[in-house]
Formats: C-alpha cells, structure tokens, sequence
C-alpha cells in the first residue's frame, strides 16, 4: 500500500506542478484585424490564424511575408520583407500596445514608436 500512495502522491505533484507552469495571465491570441488609434507607421494589419499577417503601412506600402507569434502575453510581429522591422505588443483591455521599430528606407534610419491599436471588422 505504501507504494501506492507514494505513486498518488508523484502523480498529483506531476499534475501540480504542469498546472503552475500554466500562466494565468494567458490570453488567446489576437487574431483578426487591428488598425492604429495614434498614427503609427504600421497603419494596420490583420493577424490569420495560420501565423501569417497583412500588414499596410501609412507610405501605402504593403506586406504579405510577414509572420506572428503568440505567447500567451505577448505578440511579435516578423516581415521578411522588412527585415529590420521589430514589432512586440500586449493586450491591454480591448487595445493592442506595442513597441515598433521601423526601417525608413529613403533615409536608412531606424524609427522607434509606442503604437496603440483597435479591433475593426470588414
């Protein structure tokens, strides 16, 4: 019987402890379309549910390489087209805040922007 209760005991730690590498704060991921609230250079972009993102941007430009990643808590943003860019941002209520960095091509000059986003349907 000992052996039993020692075998209980691995198990519900072994479960105890999967439970707490779980992050409480984890959100589901923010799929779907996202627009600028404050004149980010990133104007807007949808975010599929295959990894894959459409972005535009306020020069007209647009971006179909890129990919996105989500962690639970924080969203990165990658663009092969714009391999400079760097994008990570957070929920924070229904808004989506992110640090954006972006490479100005005319001026090979990389620009740094708190971006705040909204949802908007089509």
């Amino acid at each position: 019987m000992p052996r039993l209760v020692k075998a209980v005991v691995k198990i519900v730690a072994a479960c105890l402890c999967v439970a707490a590498s779980v992050s409480p704060a984890a959100e589901r991921a923010p799929t779907g379309a996202w627009r600028t609230t404050n004149d980010c250079f990133l104007a807007g972009f949808v975010l599929n549910d295959d990894g894959t993102v459409q972005a535009a941007y306020l020069s007209g430009e647009r971006d179909v390489t890129a990919k996105w990643t989500w962690d639970g808590t924080t969203l990165i943003i990658n663009s092969m087209t714009f391999p400079l860019d760097k994008f990570s941002g957070h929920l924070a209520g229904e808004r989506l805040e992110a640090d954006y960095v972006w490479h100005d091509l005319d001026n090979d000059k990389l620009n740094s922007q708190s971006c705040v986003f909204e949802r908007f349907g089509f």
